[in-house]
């Protein structure tokens, strides 16, 4: 198999996984809104769908696939609050729209420290690993 060749089967292959992914999103919000399923009935979809986008991402930054040049302090911590955001959004709507239980502010607050904790330990494993990725790379490129 030549480059050219490489290139497009690898493109291929991309554009199948991310069509997967929203299918198997799209599959879980059918099975939730249209039959009426409970949450805990596809947990095993979502599980599988985030260990899968993490180990995506934790790959892409430790082969490459992400340029990193230079870690900026102020470029991880505008990520990290997005994260934080993004993830108490869901956190949210998770236990108050999707949810029967309403959640106080106190539970929310408790659930903000969780939501918090996990990004901050992600982020630092995606770090660790970019920073390797970047080691690894540079010592392929002397060898």
């Amino acid at each position: 198999m030549d480059e050219r060749n490489k290139q497009i089967a690898l493109r291929i292959i991309a554009i199948m996984y991310f069509l997967t992914i929203f299918a198997m999103q799209g599959i879980a919000i059918y099975r939730q809104f249209v039959l009426g399923q409970e949450l805990s009935e596809f947990e095993d979809i979502a599980i599988l769908m985030t260990i899968n986008s993490l180990f995506l991402i934790s790959a892409l930054l430790y082969f490459g696939g992400v340029p990193v040049r230079k870690l900026k302090i102020k470029t991880i911590i505008l990520a990290y609050l997005v994260f934080v955001v993004l993830g108490s959004l869901f956190t949210y709507a998770k236990y108050n729209i999707f949810g029967s239980s309403d959640l106080s502010f106190k539970q929310l607050f408790d659930k903000l420290i969780i939501v918090c904790a996990i990004i901050g330990i992600m982020m630092g494993f995606w770090i660790l690993l970019s920073i390797l990725g970047k080691r690894r790379t540079e010592k392929e490129i002397g060898d």
